[in-house]
């Protein structure tokens, strides 16, 4: 798989000295996506880049990528200062399979660049953020190596402190098996149907200010114990945790 760098300049990271969190969605967007399920996706995203544009201090610490993945890897927002009028683009679903472990390689190198630009620069960072939403399995030409690959190079950094997980299947199609080796820290992927999207990032967004305000750790978001829905954990037993322990 060839490198997607992304070279960066000073100004890129913006001019606020405040402590930023790194966050790398991981969509797919492959064929199965299309229709509903693309448009509550896209629905969401809006939702969750509206919240973080309208509240200060997330606007100048959280700093936002978007990766997506069906056919071929796709970085639809790189990383960068994020603007308070800014837009993100809409998602596209494709007719394509669906070359999941590639698109979480592409973005660990993001996420790991990132980390090297604020070192670089003297700035402070929360652990980054991966969130990875599929509603299948991979497919295409070595994307179970690459998912091996994927596992193996999640799971270095999760357990060394040096990386959050969101997995997340959406729908009955998804290899939960699978998905669930991507965490070795959540005792079981967050399952969702497409019509949650919204609920989801109002999650995320929230979350994501909890941990920047300081009245949150990243270990809750791994530990707890909820009603298991099959081999996977009811979103809204999620929420009611977070709920409960934030």
């Amino acid at each position: 798989m060839g490198s997607k760098r992304q070279i960066f300049s000073e100004s890129d990271f913006g001019r606020s000295t405040r402590r930023r969190l790194p966050i790398c969605f991981c969509l797919d967007v492959s064929g199965s996506m299309s229709g509903n399920p693309i448009q509550e996706l896209n629905e969401g995203l809006q939702s969750f880049f509206s919240s973080i544009r309208d509240n200060e201090e997330t606007r100048s610490a959280a700093d936002i990528c978007v990766v997506t993945f069906g056919g071929k890897v796709e970085i639809v927002l790189p990383f960068g200062k994020l603007a308070k009028n800014q837009s993100i683009p809409l998602v596209q679903a494709t007719t394509s399979l669906t070359p999941i472990g590639e698109g979480i390689l592409t973005s660990l190198e993001l996420l790991s660049e990132r980390k090297d630009g604020y070192k670089h620069l003297g700035i402070k960072y929360y652990q980054p953020w991966l969130v990875v939403i599929t509603d299948g399995a991979p497919q295409g030409e070595e994307s179970m190596e690459n998912m091996e690959r994927a596992i193996a190079a999640a799971n270095e950094l999760e357990s060394s402190g040096r990386l959050v997980i969101f997995n997340i299947g959406v729908g009955h199609s998804v290899d939960y098996k699978l998905l669930k080796r991507l965490s070795a820290k959540r005792a079981d992927p967050i399952s969702i149907q497409s019509t949650q999207f919204s609920k989801l990032f109002e999650f995320l967004g929230s979350s994501s200010s909890s941990i920047i305000s300081g009245g949150m750790r990243d270990d809750a978001l791994y530990d707890f114990s909820a009603k298991q829905q099959g081999k996977s954990m009811a979103l809204d037993d999620f929420f009611k945790y977070l709920e409960d322990h934030s």
